[in-house]
């Protein structure tokens, strides 16, 4: 990202923060790959040259904007794997009309590995919690990269049918699966 990153410049955050509110709208509105800088901007109402003080293009600030608002989504929540987990897909479901506006765009895979990032601090605590050496020698490691890549898969195959409405039951019975295979205690969220 350009030389603004997290600037402790107040002034320089409040653009920042614009430019990042506008993407994340544009995303929501239409195609991703057919959003440009101008787009941007005009929403934001700044200029193109305070525009890449912050980023260096487009895909910058959209990556930018999902990763900070799945950051957010989880945010409050500490200690419970569970629950962020259900927050992050709580997020995603709220956001869906975004899905087909960002895949597949230039961008996919940067918002892909930011919602994955979200994730792995609570996949590594399911993972950490059982006792998986036991479970055939398995390292915590393998075990969350594992569920990481299954919540994913849950994710895609819920955005890609049009008729579900049921994310959320997707996920608790995948996190109910993910404690029975792992002899973890479940816990509804």
């Amino acid at each position: 990202m350009a030389a603004r990153t997290n600037s402790v410049d107040p002034r320089a955050e409040r653009v920042r923060a614009r430019l990042r509110d506008a993407a994340f709208a544009l995303a929501h509105e239409g195609p991703v790959d057919g959003l440009t800088v101008g787009d941007i901007v005009d929403r934001a109402e700044v200029s193109r040259q305070v525009f890449y003080r912050h980023f260096h293009d487009r895909d910058d600030a959209i990556a930018y904007a999902f990763t900070v608002a799945f950051a957010s989504a989880a945010a409050d929540i500490v200690g419970d794997p569970r629950a962020r987990i259900m927050a992050l897909f709580d997020f995603a479901a709220e956001h869906r009309a975004m899905y087909r506006n960002v895949v597949p765009s230039a961008v996919t895979l940067r918002v892909v590995a930011a919602f994955r990032a979200e994730l792995a601090p609570a996949c590594e605590q399911i993972a950490a919690d059982a006792a998986v050496a036991e479970i055939a020698g398995l390292t915590a490691e393998s075990v969350s990269r594992f569920l990481v890549g299954g919540f994913i898969e849950v994710l895609r195959s819920w955005m890609e049918d049009g008729d579900a409405t049921d994310l959320r039951g997707r996920v608790s019975a995948a996190l109910d699966t993910v404690g029975a295979l792992l002899g973890l205690a479940t816990t509804a969220v």
